[in-house]
């Protein structure tokens, strides 16, 4: 008989008085707890900015983060009642952001369903052109002076149809619509489905997670643009906010604002009311996304664990 091996356990490797897998849960704890801080920083500095009272910053001259006594919302207050140039900007940002979302998302349904076919003629083609524009574009005088001769300049559409379409965002819906079963489809069209039936009413509810990841792309992508309303946008009643706000940290100068009529005196600080607006601009995101949060992670694994 042959004589059994015995296996010898090996002890685990032990690093600072730990085992190695707590060691590394302790190390990435300690590497995301930094990060996290880093990030959250200056948000709270900002934040706490926005809503202490002038005389908590008097009191405290040398503090890195002035901690109030009391809470103030007067700097919001001088922002909506002194100037109706960022009552303007916030609207036409939450006009963009709800309509070009709603576009782009359609547009994508709409280019992203047929290309996940694979009876498609010449799918790998028309793939192949739409990955070629993330890789090389005309420019960025090319890309003016198409939007110029469209007559889209100085409009609201501007900020809407030249951005209609992510390659990226579409490559994922495609990737989406390839994890939905065939049997799924062929279903409906045994029962007499025609395809946009089949399309609405069979696997559009099934993609609900995966359309808000797709819409969350889209809605922030939207809400933080400012870069093409400079090149296209020259009437400042159609600034969005991100570019108002721009203007004014450039600037460091609240002139932008408008702020006039009786709001003149007594005015706060510029750099109060700069915090104050920075969070007026980023704070429906931050609000919007723990609602969507459940679906963006659904949406983000959705057909990566395959079998």
């Amino acid at each position: 008989m042959k004589p059994i091996l015995s296996h010898t356990v090996r002890p685990r490797r032990r690093v600072f008085g730990l085992n190695a897998d707590s060691a590394f849960g302790v190390i990435n704890l300690l590497i995301l707890s930094v990060i996290t801080l880093a990030t959250l920083l200056p948000v709270i500095t900002v934040l706490l900015s926005s809503i202490t009272p002038m005389s908590d910053v008097i009191n405290q001259p040398n503090a890195f983060i002035v901690l109030p006594t009391s809470l103030t919302f007067e700097y919001y207050a001088w922002l909506f009642r002194g100037s109706s140039k960022i009552i303007d900007a916030y609207t036409i940002t939450i006009l963009r952001t709800l309509i070009g979302t709603t576009v782009s998302l359609v547009i994508t349904i709409l280019t992203a369903y047929p290309l996940s076919k694979k009876f498609l003629p010449g799918r790998g083609g028309i793939m192949g052109i739409f990955f070629f524009t993330m890789l090389f574009s005309g420019g960025m005088i090319p890309t003016f002076l198409v939007v110029n001769s469209l007559y889209l300049t100085n409009t609201f559409w501007a900020m809407i149809i030249p951005s209609a379409l992510s390659v990226y965002n579409l490559i994922i819906m495609r990737t989406f619509f390839q994890t939905i079963p065939v049997e799924l489809e062929e279903s409906a069209i045994i029962d007499g489905a025609s395809e946009m039936t089949t399309l609405l009413k069979v696997i559009l509810p099934v993609m609900l997670p995966s359309l808000a990841t797709i819409s969350l792309f889209y809605a922030v992508a939207h809400w933080n643009s400012f870069f093409d309303a400079v090149l296209y946008i020259t009437d400042r009643q159609l600034w969005p906010l991100q570019l108002l706000l721009r203007e004014i940290l450039v600037a460091n100068d609240i002139g932008g604002l408008a702020l006039g009529g009786s709001l003149s005196d007594n005015r706060p600080p510029a750099s109060v009311l700069i915090n104050s607006t920075i969070v007026v601009a980023v704070l429906p995101i931050m609000c919007v996304y723990p609602f969507l949060q459940r679906y963006f992670v659904q949406g983000m694994m959705v057909g990566s664990i395959k079998g």
